[in-house]
């Protein structure tokens, strides 16, 4: 059964990118509803947080504080979000709106993330080439992330979307004990 949750942020997402993209806002609001992310679930915000999340503070209490304090700072489309949101007792769901809305602004900008783990820096010029190679075979604009993990050993190991494809020298050494292990076990 499908989580009710990622179905409403799904839902919501996609409505809060059609409005933005209709009003040509679309990077803004993204930047917003990060911005919101960060400072209601950062270490340290916890008092901000419980208040948006509590289900005991009077809805309507709860949005004259949110628009006395972010009205004007916010636009109009992410605060029309966080008032229904807050009308129908869903702030919990302002992360996953967030996720959500990126991916419908990835699919519509043909954009997809992709992510590398290697055992040392790879530097610009390599990274680069990475990238066009990315794009080529999946036809997107690939935003690359670099993750440096000693233990890869060598390699690499690039997760685009849902696809891993790995390549590190870890991996193919775990591979050929298992090779071995079936080996000597089968004489």
């Amino acid at each position: 059964m499908a989580n009710v949750s990622q179905t409403v942020a799904r839902v919501y997402g996609q409505a809060l990118y059609e409005v933005a993209a209709e009003q040509g806002v679309v990077g803004d609001v993204l930047d917003e509803l990060r911005a919101l992310a960060t400072l209601a679930w950062q270490p340290g915000n916890e008092k901000i947080r419980d208040f948006f999340l509590s289900p005991r503070i009077d809805r309507d209490r709860k949005w004259q504080v949110i628009e006395a304090s972010l009205s004007g700072i916010l636009s109009r489309p992410v605060m029309g979000l966080l008032r229904v949101l807050i009308q129908k007792g869903r702030e919990a769901t302002l992360d996953n709106i967030a996720n959500h809305f990126e991916r419908f602004r990835d699919l519509a900008e043909n954009r997809v993330h992709a992510d590398i783990t290697v055992a040392v820096p790879l530097g610009d010029e390599a990274l680069a080439q990475v990238k066009a190679r990315l794009e080529v075979a999946s036809g997107k604009i690939v935003w690359l992330r670099e993750h440096v993990d000693p233990g890869v050993i060598g390699g690499a190991s690039i997760r685009i979307g849902d696809r891993v494809i790995d390549r590190t020298l870890r991996t193919k050494l775990a591979a050929l004990r298992k090779t071995l292990l079936v080996t000597t076990n089968q004489r």
